[in-house]
This record gives structure tokens, sequence and C-alpha cells, in this order.
């Protein structure tokens, strides 16, 4: 099987062994960097070698893999008495809308989440609780210093703690050219009020509104936290604003649940535990919102052991398993975990469980890889002074209308 090398999938790899023990099957990980991991499922699922019994990938490839007829239909496997668990019941289990929207196209079951992810702000809380840093903050703001519930807010505590002199920086932009801008800037996409497409759910076609005002009212806000950030900001991707968070040089950034594990849990990885809080994404004119994101347990078509990899992905899919991974670094598609005593005292279980209640989908069309790699190459353009905002998303606009066809006209047409 492969994945993405991050926590979630370091504790299956450990967990693995027993799942062997108790069946004999035999269970090979291989872990990789977002993009790689992608990349190596495309050229096996292209290829029809069957390397991979299991992969576990982002639901905005889901489209794609389902309608080129890549992925074994998991429902199919369910009905195999010889193979389900009866204890297992993803109907009365999992997290309807995540799982809806992250595992099935079309009407069709593929799979079972191996993360439900969303993004929140991350601030250092022992720094917000500094008397004296509260009563300077106020001093000049006006206001009580806190966790940032606006963007206003959001702007002035990095602007407060933006202090490169001692290497340390308000906020950290994920400004790479990498789909991991996209993530981050759909934070404030929502946020604002905007979206991509003006539909309901993930799978739909509809008018293209990434142009809207809203959306470049986002966009240019989102820019100009730049002069808060880190000067090599527009390579930063994740992996670099969480390690400028383990190594508390930052106040507060936006970022995945997924890596909430290395930065509050890990004192191995972090030096800032026990002094990182959370909390949604600062409100806008879009109201509270979280990302419908996660990565799936799927099974190609080509795999030469589809039943095997089935009992596996379906053990892993057990409470007890699931809990057991949450508290090493996951991000469970089960409520009752989230329920777990031990889970609840986990620092960002809060804040998870109330960006998974506000989520908002995004696409998993077949051609949503292409529209994210628009997207970031419009984002990047615009956050290195080569376009105007409003340039950069109609553009965007254009050719994601170009790309999806009749069904996706502009609602606002290029300037």
């Amino acid at each position: 099987m492969v994945g993405e090398a991050l926590p979630p999938l370091e504790a299956l790899k450990k967990m693995a062994p027993e799942f062997e023990k108790q069946t004999g099957i035999h269970v090979e990980v291989e872990m990789y960097e977002h993009s790689e991991a992608v990349n190596k499922v495309q050229l096996d699922l292209n290829s029809h070698r069957g390397r991979y019994d299991v992969i576990i990938q982002p639901h905005r490839e889901l489209g794609k893999f389902a309608t080129n007829n890549h992925l074994v239909e998991i429902s199919k496997m369910m009905a195999d008495p010889a193979l389900r668990d009866p204890s297992f019941d993803p109907d009365k289990q999992l997290y309807q809308t995540a799982w809806h929207e992250i595992s099935w196209y079309d009407g069709k079951e593929y799979g079972f989440p191996f993360t439900v992810l969303n993004m929140f702000m991350w601030y250092r809380s022992d720094l917000l609780a500094d008397p004296k840093e509260q009563e300077g903050f106020k001093a000049k703001y006006g206001y009580d210093l806190a966790p940032a519930q606006n963007w206003k807010q959001y702007r002035d505590i990095a602007e407060w703690f933006y202090r490169p002199d001692q290497g340390f920086y308000g906020t950290a932009l994920q400004g790479k050219r990498h789909e991991a801008l996209w993530y981050e800037w759909l934070n404030f996409l929502y946020s604002f009020g905007g979206d991509v497409l003006d539909v309901k759910s993930g799978s739909a076609c509809g008018p293209v509104i990434v142009n809207s005002p809203k959306a470049v009212a986002s966009l240019e806000y989102y820019k100009s936290l730049l002069q808060f950030s880190p000067p090599d900001s527009l390579n930063y991707f994740w992996d670099d604003v969480m390690a400028l968070m383990q190594q508390g040089k930052v106040a507060e950034l936006i970022m995945w649940n997924d890596a909430t594990y290395a930065v509050s849990v890990d004192t191995t990885a972090s030096t800032v535990v026990g002094k990182v809080g959370f909390d949604l994404v600062p409100q806008g004119e879009g109201g509270k919102i979280g990302q419908v994101e996660g990565w799936t347990y799927l099974i190609p078509v080509y795999s030469k052991n589809p039943q095997a990899a089935y009992l596996f992905v379906q053990w892993m899919m057990g409470h007890d398993r699931q809990l057991e991974q949450h508290l090493n670094g996951g991000a469970s598609g089960r409520p009752d975990v989230y329920a777990a005593a031990e889970v609840q005292k986990l620092p960002y279980a809060k804040a998870s469980m109330a960006a998974n209640e506000h989520g908002k989908p995004k696409a998993t069309l077949p051609q949503s890889a292409e529209m994210t790699d628009i997207l970031v190459r419009e984002l990047s353009s615009y956050l290195a002074g080569e376009k105007e905002a409003q340039a950069a998303l109609d553009t965007a606009a254009a050719d994601i209308s170009k790309l999806l066809g009749s069904c996706a006209p502009m609602t606002y047409p290029a300037r």
C-alpha cells in the first residue's frame, strides 16, 4: 500500500504487524511526500501494473480515478459475507457527510476515510496569555489580546508579534507554488464568502465564481499577511510552517489537523508542547467554515490481492484501531473516536470537531487536479507580483470554465 508520509500513516505502519499476526497477511507500506504519493499512484494506475493493493489518496483525485474505471466499488466487497465484518457498519459509524464527499463519487462507494481532514487556526496560547503582551497589545489596538475571531484581529495579532530581529514572526503563509498554497487560500476564500464553483457538492459542476469580488478581496487580504511572515514564505509549504511552530518561531497560522500531534503532543519533535491553542479559522462574511478534505482507502481494479486489501482496510476501520491511530496523529472518520475520553483530552480535539461540523466541500470532478493546477499557477503569479489579484483570478476563472465546458459558465466576466 502507499500513502503520504505523515503521522497517520506512520501509526498505521506500527499497527500492521498485529493484523499480520491475526491473519497471516503481510502488509508493506510505502510513504512519500504528498505530491510524490499522488504521482506514483497515477503512474501505477495508468500502467495497469497493479503494484499497489491499497492506495491512500486525497479525495480531489477520486472523480478522475472513478471515471477512468481504476477503482473497485467497495460496496461490492461489503456485500460479500465471506469478507464483511458485521461489527463495522459505515452507515452508522462514520461521519456521513465527510464519507460521502471524500469516498463516494456519482452515487457509488469506492472506499473508507483514511483521514477526515480540516484546517484551523494554530496560535501560541502562552504568548496570548502573557500579561505584558496583553497590556502592550491593548494599548496599541484598543481591545483585549485573545485568539482571533475575525480577520482584522488575525492581522493585528500577526503585526504585533512580528519581530524579525528576534527570529520570530506574526504568521507564516504557505506561499510555494504547490498544492499547499491552494489549500491554504481556500480557507480565506470560503471565510470571505467566496468559492470556486457555485455548487452544493464536490461532484457537481456549475458556474465559475472564483473571480468574484469576494474572492478578489480574500486574495488581497491573504497577500497582505506576507509582510508579517518569514522572508522566504514564497518557498514554504505545510512542512515548513509546521516546523516554524514546532521551533517556537511563529505566533499564529492556519494548518491541518493531521499535523497537530507533531506540534502539540510529540515532545521529541516540538518545543511548544503545552503552549499551542487551536480554534476555527477566523470568521468573515462566510461565517464559520472548515474544509471537507480527506484521504481515502481505495482498492485499484488492478490489485493482485483485492480481498486481502479489503480485509486490512476493514480491520483498520474498527473502533479500537481508529482510536489508536487517532491518538498517534490520525484524523478519524468515526464520531465515536472523537467521543472517547482519551481523544477529548487532546488539545486540538474541540477545534477539529468544530471544523468537521462546518465543513465546505471542494471539487472531486475528473478535472479537479487540473483545476488545482490552474489556481496554484495564478495564486503564485499574484503572490510573486506578476499580476494583480483580479487579473490572476480572471485568468483562473476563464481557464477553469474552458476546462469544464458548458456546465461551468463564468458568472463574472473577465475585466
